[in-house]
């Protein structure tokens, strides 16, 4: 892995680092620094390696535009943007580098963070704006399909959710066609998860998931993402428009970003709880957990999306 991404020589075998839901991380150590190596969980469909594209390319963007990120590392050979695939143990895996910052998650939504959060998203919605997103969910249908002939209490227990699925996805399909939501290209996964309280800042990482989105959506989804009380999230879009941003109006379509990211990441975890994505047990086991957790959290979303817009008027 030092040799593909030109760090040194290695100086102490790596170590693994806890917390990921979908990707193993290690931290190295080289003659040259330390960094933070991640192996991908990936497709090798043509699919992925597009959105991996879009997902890097905005990544970078957003290094020379000064967010607060570690530094992403090219390979020297790339087999994709910020991409190199490196045998390992018998068979090829995909992996990331970026620059290993010393610090810790957020154990708490202090009203700086909030105001940091409200002021990286306003700088992260100037990155040149591409295509307007396609942010139709998969259709109740589909999830059935999935779900056809498989037995056992995890799929009872997701079927038993499939209600909340078609209202959400109905709510989420008008809402994506409203001609007020802003498109932009952007991180799409700002949550306490994935931000790092170094010693000098804060930093934003985990870029995997990088592309189309709303700057509305985003910017309330993150809100109630840091904290959902009524006070956390006016001052996340405080700060937001103080940065520049331009916050949205009190009306539910600008939250139903936040049904959309529920959707989405259910659906995915739901297919590698399934078996239809290639994953470790460990990490198929814990899919069932994640899945039923996102499910969970997209009912309780559905009743509230008109008490959380209420708390965008001015």
């Amino acid at each position: 892995m030092a040799a593909a991404f030109g760090l040194g020589e290695v100086l102490e075998p790596w170590t693994p680092v806890t917390g990921g839901a979908s990707h193993l991380v290690w931290r190295l150590r080289t003659t040259r620094g330390d960094w933070a190596v991640k192996r991908v969980n990936r497709s090798w469909e043509a699919w992925w390696t597009r959105e991996h594209e879009v997902a890097a390319a905005i990544q970078l963007e957003a290094w020379n535009l000064g967010v607060p990120m570690p530094r992403p590392v090219h390979p020297l050979r790339p087999s994709a943007p910020l991409l190199a695939d490196v045998r390992v143990d018998g068979e090829v895996g995909s992996f990331l580098a970026h620059e290993w910052c010393e610090g810790t998650a957020p154990t708490s939504p202090t009203p700086e963070l909030l105001d940091w959060v409200g002021a990286t998203l306003a700088v992260l919605h100037e990155l040149p704006a591409g295509p307007r997103p396609d942010a139709r969910p998969h259709a109740v249908e589909e999830w059935r399909e999935w779900l056809d002939g498989v037995p056992g209490d995890f799929a009872d227990r997701v079927r038993s959710f499939l209600p909340d699925i078609a209202a959400a996805e109905e709510v989420v399909d008008e809402a994506a066609r409203d001609p007020r939501l802003t498109p932009v290209r952007t991180h799409r996964d700002v949550k306490p998860d994935n931000v790092l309280l170094t010693s000098a800042a804060p930093l934003l990482v985990d870029w995997d998931g990088a592309g189309a989105d709303f700057a509305e959506w985003e910017l309330t989804r993150t809100a109630l993402a840091f904290d959902g009380t009524a006070e956390g999230f006016t001052r996340v879009v405080r700060a937001y428009e103080r940065a520049g941003g331009r916050p949205p109006g009190p009306d539910p379509v600008f939250l139903a970003g936040v049904l959309h990211a529920r959707l989405g990441g259910a659906a995915y975890m739901v297919w590698r709880a399934l078996g239809h994505r290639p994953v470790t047990p460990p990490e198929r086991a814990a899919a069932h957990g994640h899945a039923l957790e996102l499910l969970s959290a997209l009912r309780v979303a559905l009743p509230n999306l008109e008490r959380w817009a209420r708390l965008l008027a001015r």
